[in-house]
């Protein structure tokens, strides 16, 4: 008998993300048919946060 919880999600075989073919990483969705990294599948520009990298501030932003 299969409990529910931790000891029978050990036993999922299904894989959710592969390789994106864009960017290489493996956050490519296959139900979805999009890169949770890039964007690729949903979007033809790379997808971009202003929050994902660090401004510049005070002296060093000339």
């Amino acid at each position: 008998m299969v409990g529910k919880g931790t000891p029978s999600f050990g036993k999922k075989q299904k894989r959710s993300h592969v390789l994106c073919r864009r960017c290489g990483k493996r956050s490519y969705n296959i139900r979805l048919r999009k890169c949770s990294n890039c964007g690729f599948g949903a979007s033809s520009k790379i997808k971009r946060y202003t929050w994902h990298t660090k401004t510049l501030t005070g002296k060093r932003k000339k």
